[in-house]
């Protein structure tokens, strides 16, 4: 028996895992942005209620017609970022939206009529509302916002709008950055374990690279950016032979050298492990002639490991692209396969298969 020598340690993480995460934002489903989306509504209707109801209304900066104006503007626009929203989540789009509430609070709290004024509570549900929906990123920038837009509002409120500073007002501001260090610090925890799980969940655990799970869902954002791609599917051959000769601990460190040889010679493109001793790359297409360099590189480097430890083990590889040959990765990948396996089928050693 021929055992092949041990093999340096190259697992390593691929980025694809962590995109929806890498930032610090978490990507919301849609009916999370349908339930935020209504609470504006919720909240603009509070609101109107709120000043048309009050006793006392000062116009500090507007006149009660003018925050009414100003409130109706802001229903409308959050129609406009709803539309938006629907049809995709960025976080530009969420900053906006947050900015834009932030900024009606501050408005509202300047012209609130009462001593301790309820309307400072509204920083708490924006900043909770954003932080616990779409990350630790959102809620510092959240925090940070509701500091100094809410600072301003105090001063435009007291120095304009003839309201004095009393002990409640010292006891509310003290509860309220209490409540915010508290709520932070302990989603923070929260947004660990969670980075931790979505990890775990979408990487191959032997290779490092993305799991069934993990390609999958970095493909559908990948195709979302509607920008043409290719998608290499490879097979290993033999390697069931190495597994009954050699034994499962070298069959896994075939994967694992593989996986990162794929790595190696593909940067940073999206690579992740289909089942078995099948693996998917996702990269910008190339042309022709550089796909095949590509496929003979990858080919030729799994053929000078495999010579210099003694294992008969090659690789076949096909290439679908994107969107010409479908526009979901079952299709691509299915396409990738017809035209591995046809020439797989054939007599002479697999190696490369360019897609015609």
């Amino acid at each position: 028996m021929v055992l092949a020598a041990p093999l340096p340690e190259r697992r390593q993480e691929d980025r694809h895992a962590l995109d929806s995460l890498a930032d610090g934002f978490w990507m919301p489903e849609a009916a999370e942005i349908v339930v935020q989306f209504l609470t504006r509504y919720l909240f603009f209707v509070l609101a109107v209620l709120f000043f048309v109801t009050a006793q006392g209304f000062r116009p500090v900066l507007l006149p009660l017609d003018g925050m009414l104006s100003v409130l109706a503007a802001y229903a409308l626009l959050n129609t406009v970022l709803f539309y938006f929203a629907l049809r995709r989540v960025t976080p530009t789009l969420l900053r906006l939206a947050m900015f834009m509430d932030m900024a009606l609070v501050t408005l509202c709290l300047i012209h609130d009529p009462y001593p301790n004024p309820p309307s400072a509570l509204a920083y708490l549900m924006v900043i909770f509302g954003n932080g616990m929906r779409y990350g630790m990123r959102l809620f510092a920038e959240s925090i940070a916002v509701a500091l100094v837009l809410g600072g301003a509002a105090l001063a435009v409120r007291y120095r304009a709008g003839g309201f004095g500073l009393g002990p409640g007002d010292v006891f509310f501001g003290i509860f309220w950055f209490t409540l915010v260090v508290y709520a932070y610090r302990l989603m923070g925890r929260v947004d660990a374990q969670r980075t931790l799980l979505d990890r775990r969940s979408c990487q191959d655990s032997l290779t490092g690279v993305l799991n069934r799970h993990g390609l999958v869902r970095a493909a559908r954002e990948m195709f979302r950016r509607d920008e043409p791609l290719d998608v290499i599917f490879t097979d290993l051959n033999e390697f069931k032979h190495v597994n009954d000769r050699h034994g499962h601990g070298t069959g896994d460190r075939v994967l694992t050298e593989f996986a990162a040889l794929l790595k190696a010679e593909t940067g940073s493109a999206c690579v992740g492990r289909w089942g078995g001793d099948e693996f998917v790359v996702i990269l910008p297409a190339q042309d022709e002639a550089a796909g095949k360099q590509l496929r003979e590189r990858i080919a030729d480097a799994l053929a000078r490991w495999a010579q210099a430890q003694s294992l008969p083990v090659s690789v076949c590889l096909g290439t679908s692209h994107y969107p010409r040959d479908g526009h979901d990765l079952d299709t691509l990948l299915s396409v990738a396969d017809l035209y591995m396996y046809r020439e797989k089928s054939q007599a002479k050693p697999c190696r490369l298969v360019p897609s015609t």
